[in-house]
C-alpha cells in the first residue's frame, strides 16, 4: 500500500523562505559533504542529444529547462551550448505510451499531467504497452519508473463570447470588472459544472444568464471545445469539475479505458471532418461539443477561436502563445475571446495568472499557483501520485496541477548496457538534475508556470539523485556490494567556443494611424521585424491636468504588421464628449524575444462626434 501524506500548506512567503532554506541546505551539502556521483563513465554533459515525449502542458516548461541545460547547467563542459534535449509535446497519453513500450531509438523519458496509477506504473516497469503487466513475456527489459514532479501550472477556462450578444447585460456577479473596457464573463461553480455536463437547464447562453437580451445571438448553444487526445490537462480540468459535483462521474464514467476523451451528452466516434475517431462525433448543434483534429492544447485553442459562443480550457502558456492572431489574453470588452476566472473552494473568483487583473497589462507572466494547497502527496517518486491534487484549493487559483516526468531509475535495465545507451542515460540524468536545480525551477514563472513547492521539490530532487547506471552491478550503491569505480584516463577537455549570438532586430515602424469619430478609438498599425512584445501608452493633457488615455499590450509571435486598438479611458472620453477632439502622445516600445527594447514616440488626435441634443 502506498504511503501518502498531506503536503504542508504554503503561500508566497512560505515558498520564498522554503526555497531559500533548500538552496542553503544544498550549498552546505556540496561544501561540507562528499557527493555521491553516478556510476557513469561518460562525463557530465558529454552524452548525445536525446528525446522526451508527452504532455503539451509541459511544452514551454521544457523550453525553459533546455535553455538552462545548454547555457547554464553544462557551463564549463564540452556540451556547453551544444547538447540538447528535444521534447515532443504530443499529449500525456503519448508520454505514458513512450515508457510503456520499448521503442528503438525512441524517447528516453515521458511526461504526463495525469500521474499514472499503480496498474499503469506496473505496465511501464514491465514494458507491456496497454496490456496488463502480468502478460509480460520478456522480463529482461523490466525497469523501475520514477514519477517526478516538474512544475506547477494553471488550467485556464477559455471563452469565445457569442458575437452580437452584449456582455453588458450580464448580471454583476457574472462580470470580472465593472469597467466595460475590461469586462469578461465568469461562471460560478454550479453554473460551470452544469454547462460542461450539458445539463438541460444550462444549454444556451441565455439559459445560464437570463438577463441577456432575448436575441438570437444570446440564444446560441454553449459549445464545449475539448481536447482531441487523451490529456493530462483534461484530467486536471475534470478533477476540478468533480470537486464541484462528485456524483457526476467526472473521474469515473468520463475517464474510461485509460482515456479521458468521454464527455456528458456526447460520444467518441467517427469524425468526418478529422478522418479519424474523436470526441464530439455528432453535429455540434446536437451534442454541443467539438474539438480540433490533432493532439495538444494548441489545437483546442485554435478550434475555440473559430467557434463562436464556445468555452474551452488550456494551460495559460499555450493559450497566450498559440498564434499571433490568437487574442486569448485581452482585457475583454470589445474583444470577446479570452481566459477568465473560476471560483475556488472558498467561492472566491480568482485569476489563472499571477496578477490582480488576470490579463497582465504589465507584460509579466506566471501561473497563479503559489498559494495552492496540494493534497495527497506521497513520500517518494516510486509511490502513487495519482491521488495528488491541487484543484479546488481554499486559497489561490482553483485549477492548479503539477506536470510529471516518467524517468527510469536505471536505463541499463530497460535498454541494455551498451556504451551508446550509457551515454544517452547520462544525458537523461544530467537533464533531470538540471530540471530540479534552483536555476531550472527559477525560470518557470516567466513562462507562465510556477515552481514546485519546496516540500515537493525535495521529493523530486531525491528521486533524480537516485537515478544511476547499472545499479544492479554495483553502480551508485544500488547493488548488494558496491564495486570500486575505475578512474577514467585524464584527457584534455574539448573547449567548444560559445556560438556567436546575433541579437534580434528591434527596428519597427508605425505604418498607419486610423481614427474613428464614432467611438473615439484609434488604431495604430506597426510593422515588426520578428516575434516580441509591444507596449503602447497614450497620454494627454486637458489644461494642466494629465490624462492617462490608455495602454495596449501585444505579444507577437512572428514578423509582420499588427494593429493596436487604443480605446480612450473614461477621463479621455469625458474630454472628447465635451471638446470633440483630444491630442494624444504615444510612447511605443518593442522588445524582440531575446533582444533589447526600442522605444519611439508618436502622436494621434482622437475625435468623437458630438451627439445632437
Amino acid at each position: 500500500m502506498s504511503r501518502t501524506f498531506d503536503a504542508p500548506r504554503w503561500g508566497l512567503s512560505a515558498c520564498a523562505a522554503g526555497l531559500l532554506a533548500l538552496l542553503l541546505t544544498t550549498l552546505a551539502a556540496v561544501a561540507f559533504s562528499p557527493r555521491a556521483e553516478a556510476a557513469f563513465t561518460t562525463a557530465k554533459c558529454a552524452g548525445p542529444d536525446t528525446i522526451g515525449r508527452g504532455a503539451s502542458f509541459a511544452r514551454d516548461a521544457h523550453k525553459v529547462f533546455n535553455f538552462n541545460f545548454k547555457n547554464n547547467y553544462c557551463i564549463g563542459t564540452a556540451g556547453f551550448g551544444v547538447i540538447s534535449v528535444d521534447y515532443e509535446a504530443l499529449g500525456s497519453g503519448a508520454g505514458k505510451s513512450a515508457v510503456k513500450v520499448r521503442e528503438e531509438g525512441g524517447p528516453r523519458f515521458g511526461m504526463s499531467d495525469e500521474p499514472p496509477p499503480p496498474a499503469e506504473i506496473a505496465q511501464m516497469n514491465a514494458g507491456t504497452g496497454s496490456e496488463p503487466a502480468e502478460t509480460d513475456s520478456d522480463p529482461s527489459d523490466n525497469g523501475k519508473i520514477h514519477v517526478i514532479p516538474v512544475a506547477v501550472g494553471a488550467v485556464a477556462p477559455l471563452v469565445n463570447f457569442p458575437d452580437g450578444c452584449d456582455p453588458a447585460d450580464l448580471p454583476e456577479s457574472a462580470k470580472t470588472s465593472t469597467d466595460p473596457a475590461l469586462l469578461r464573463v465568469r461562471f460560478n461553480r454550479d453554473q460551470f459544472e452544469k454547462v460542461w455536463a450539458k445539463d438541460a437547464s444550462s444549454d444556451t447562453w441565455r439559459e445560464v444568464f437570463p438577463s441577456l437580451d432575448a436575441v438570437a445571438a444570446c440564444e446560441k448553444p454553449i459549445i464545449r471545445v475539448v481536447r482531441f487526445d487523451t490529456s493530462g490537462t483534461t484530467f486536471a480540468f475534470k478533477d476540478y469539475l468533480n470537486s464541484i459535483n462528485g456524483g457526476r462521474g467526472w473521474l469515473t464514467t468520463y475517464i474510461a479505458n485509460e482515456e479521458n476523451r468521454q464527455w456528458p451528452g456526447s460520444v467518441v466516434g467517427a469524425r468526418a471532418d478529422c478522418g479519424k475517431t474523436g470526441p464530439g462525433s455528432q453535429e455540434d448543434s446536437v451534442d454541443h461539443l467539438t474539438s480540433g483534429c490533432s493532439n495538444g492544447n494548441g489545437s483546442l485553442v485554435a478550434k475555440l477561436i473559430e467557434t463562436d459562443g464556445s468555452i474551452g480550457y488550456s494551460d495559460i502558456s499555450t493559450a497566450r502563445n498559440a498564434s499571433p492572431s490568437l487574442a486569448v489574453n485581452p482585457a475583454g470588452g470589445d474583444n470577446d475571446t479570452y481566459w477568465t476566472q473560476v471560483e475556488n473552494a472558498a467561492e472566491d473568483f480568482v485569476e489563472p495568472t499571477a496578477a490582480a487583473n488576470g490579463f497582465r497589462t504589465d507584460g509579466e507572466k506566471g501561473a497563479n499557483c503559489q498559494a495552492t494547497e496540494f493534497e495527497n502527496v506521497p513520500a517518494t517518486t516510486f509511490e502513487d501520485w495519482s491521488l495528488a491534487t491541487g484543484v479546488n484549493s481554499e486559497v489561490g487559483y482553483g485549477i492548479c496541477t503539477m506536470t510529471y516526468g516518467l524517468v527510469f531509475d536505471d536505463n541499463a535495465d530497460v535498454w541494455g548496457g551498451s556504451p551508446v545507451e550509457e551515454a544517452k542515460a547520462r544525458t537523461v540524468k544530467d537533464y533531470w538534475s538540471n530540471i530540479v536545480s534552483p536555476a531550472g525551477q527559477g525560470g518557470l514563472f516567466a513562462s507562465d508556470y510556477a515552481p514546485l513547492p519546496p516540500s515537493v521539490l525535495a521529493i523530486a530532487k531525491a528521486g533524480v539523485e537516485s537515478i544511476d547506471w547499472q545499479k544492479g552491478e554495483g553502480g551508485g550503491g544500488g547493488g548488494e556490494e558496491e564495486q570500486p569505480k575505475t578512474t577514467p584516463p585524464v584527457t584534455k577537455p574539448v573547449v567548444v567556443p560559445p556560438p556567436v549570438v546575433v541579437p534580434p532586430s528591434n527596428n519597427f515602424s508605425v505604418t498607419k494611424k486610423t481614427i474613428s469619430s464614432k467611438n473615439g478609438k484609434a488604431t495604430i498599425s506597426l510593422k515588426l521585424p520578428g516575434p516580441g512584445k509591444v507596449v503602447m501608452v497614450g497620454k494627454a493633457k486637458n489644461g494642466k491636468k494629465n490624462i492617462n488615455v490608455g495602454k495596449v499590450t501585444l505579444n507577437a509571435g512572428r514578423a509582420g504588421t499588427f494593429n493596436l486598438a487604443l480605446k480612450p479611458s473614461g477621463a479621455a472620453k469625458k474630454v472628447l464628449r465635451k471638446k470633440g477632439s483630444l491630442k494624444v502622445k504615444l510612447e511605443i516600445t518593442f522588445t524582440p524575444n531575446g533582444g533589447s527594447a526600442k522605444a519611439t514616440k508618436s502622436a494621434v488626435t482622437l475625435k468623437l462626434k458630438k451627439k445632437n441634443k
